[in-house]
C-alpha cells in the first residue's frame, strides 16, 4: 500500500523595503535594517518549526545568502512589483507581510493578499488602515477613556497658532508615519517652524501631542478572533530631541507599571476589529500611569528580542493564532535580552 506524502504549506514571508518594494534609488537604511532583522528572525523561527516551506523576496541590491528561507526570489526594478508579488501570493498557502503602515503601504499589500484569496498571517487590510491613522486611533482611545496624551490634528498653516494656544513642549508627528519616522520634540514656535519646514509628511496633516516624559515601552500581543494573549512588556531605547531616534530595545522590561501597561494595551487592541497575529502597542510609562501612543498592526522590532526569551516558537504561534484561532496556553519569559539598531545596520551593510 502506497503512503501519501503530505506537502508542507507554502508561506510567503515578504518584507517590503529589503524585499523589492522600495522604489527609490537608495534604500532607507534605518527602516531597511529593522525590516531585515525582523525578516531574518521570523524566517529562522519558521525553519526551526519545520512544518512549512518558506518563500521570501529580495531586493536585487542585497545579498540573501544569510536568509534562512527555503526559496529566495530576487525582484528587479524592471519587473512590476505588485504584479510580481501577487503572482507569488497566489502560489502560496499563506502570507506574512512586514511593511511600514505609512503611505498606506501595509494596508495595500494586505489587500493584495486578500484579493488573491490567501490567508494573511496578520491583520486584515481594514484593521491596518485604522491602526495606521493615528488621529482615528486617538479618537477611539479617548472615546474608550484610555490614558493617552492630549492630541490635536493640525495643518502646517494652523500648527503654530494651535501650539501657542495649548502650550509647549509638544511632540509633532505625521498622521500615518511609522516608528520614529517624522517624529520630533518642539519646545517653542521657532522649533515648530523648523520641524514643519523639514517635514515630508504634509499629506493628511500633522499631529501635535502633549509631551509626556517617561519610559518608552511597548507591549507585544498575539490576537485571534476570539481573544488576545499579551506576551511581553518591552523597553524602547529612543533618543528624544528635534528628531526622535530609535536605538534598540530590551525584552522584557521590568517596570512598576507592567500590569497596567499590559491591560491598557489589551484594551487598545480590542478597539480595532480585524487585528490578528502579532501586534505591538507603544506606550510611555510614568510612575503614575501607562500612556497609550499607538497600535502597530504588524511584526515589530521587539520580535527580534522576544523570540530569544519566550517559551515557544513565535512563528508557529502566529500561524496557530491566524489559522486555527489558537493562543498559547502559557507564556514564560526566561532572562532578558537587548538589541541595537546599529548592529542591524552593520549586518545589512555586509549584505549589500
Amino acid at each position: 500500500m502506497m503512503r501519501m506524502v503530505l506537502t508542507p504549506p507554502v508561506v510567503l514571508v515578504h518584507e517590503f523595503i529589503t524585499g523589492g518594494g522600495w522604489p527609490g534609488e537608495t534604500l532607507p537604511m534605518d527602516l531597511a535594517a529593522e525590516g531585515r532583522a525582523m525578516l531574518q528572525a521570523v524566517l529562522a523561527d519558521f525553519r526551526a518549526w519545520d512544518a512549512v516551506h518558506t518563500v521570501t523576496t529580495l531586493d536585487y541590491r542585497l545579498d540573501g545568502t544569510q536568509l534562512p528561507a527555503d526559496r529566495i526570489i530576487t525582484l528587479r526594478p524592471e519587473e512590476e512589483y505588485e504584479q510580481s508579488l501577487f503572482r507569488l501570493v497566489t502560489k502560496s498557502d499563506a502570507a506574512l507581510i512586514i511593511a511600514p503602515e505609512s503611505s498606506g503601504i501595509l494596508a495595500r499589500l494586505s489587500a493584495l493578499v486578500e484579493r488573491a484569496g490567501i490567508p494573511l498571517l496578520g491583520a486584515g487590510s481594514a484593521a491596518v488602515a485604522i491602526a495606521a491613522d493615528k488621529w482615528a486611533c486617538y479618537r477611539r482611545f479617548v472615546q474608550a477613556a484610555l490614558p493617552t496624551p492630549p492630541t490635536w490634528l493640525v495643518s502646517s498653516t494652523d500648527a503654530p497658532a494651535v501650539a501657542k494656544r495649548v502650550g509647549f513642549p509638544l511632540v509633532i508627528k505625521p498622521v500615518d508615519g511609522v516608528g520614529c519616522e517624522g517624529v520630533g520634540l518642539v519646545t517653542d514656535v521657532p522649533s515648530l517652524g523648523l520641524a514643519l519646514e523639514h517635514s515630508t509628511f504634509e499629506g493628511n496633516g500633522f499631529l501635535l501631542q502633549r509631551y509626556v516624559a517617561g519610559t518608552h515601552a511597548s507591549v507585544s500581543l498575539l490576537v485571534t478572533a476570539q481573544g488576545t494573549q499579551p506576551l511581553s512588556l518591552n523597553g524602547q531605547m529612543i533618543a528624544v530631541g528635534e528628531r526622535f531616534v530609535y536605538r534598540g530595545g530590551i525584552v522584557p522590561l521590568q517596570h512598576p507599571q507592567r500590569a497596567r501597561a499590559v491591560d491598557v494595551a489589551r484594551q487598545a487592541v480590542s478597539l480595532i476589529p480585524g487585528l490578528r497575529g502579532y501586534v505591538g502597542v507603544d506606550l510611555v510609562l510614568t510612575d503614575a500611569e501607562s500612556y497609550l501612543i499607538e497600535v502597530n498592526p504588524r511584526l515589530t522590532t521587539s520580535y527580534v528580542g522576544l523570540r530569544q526569551v519566550i517559551n515557544f516558537n513565535l512563528a508557529e504561534a502566529i500561524w496557530l493564532a491566524c489559522q486555527k484561532n489558537v493562543l498559547p496556553p502559557k507564556v514564560t519569559l526566561t532572562g532578558q535580552v537587548s538589541f541595537r539598531k546599529e548592529k542591524f545596520k552593520e549586518k545589512l551593510n555586509g549584505s549589500s
